[in-house]
């Protein structure tokens, strides 16, 4: 798979204040990687497994990091959720 190069920048203060608390590059950029993924998905523009992908995580990986922030992976509507568990039990009473 092809990969493109983004760069970020972030001000000398701020990586400093970070590298105190245990942040390196490579971590900077595994976490912004992964909220960037996890917003986008959030929003609709990417699917689960384009922003599992986006993140550089395994799909079980990053639906457990989803959790962690509280986003939800499946986000039925009620008359949705209610539709969908009566063609269930429509389906298992065949």
């Amino acid at each position: 798979m092809n990969k493109v190069s983004a760069k970020m920048e972030i001000a000398e203060d701020a990586y400093l204040a970070l590298a105190s608390m245990g942040y390196n590059e490579q971590r900077i950029s595994a976490e912004a990687k992964s909220l960037l993924a996890a917003r986008l998905f959030q929003q609709n523009i990417l699917s689960l497994g384009k922003a599992a992908e986006l993140s550089d995580r395994k799909l079980e990986d990053f639906i457990n990091f989803l959790n962690e922030l509280k986003i939800p992976v499946i986000d039925y509507e009620e008359d949705e959720l209610d539709a969908e568990f009566k063609t269930a039990l429509r389906v298992t009473k065949i």
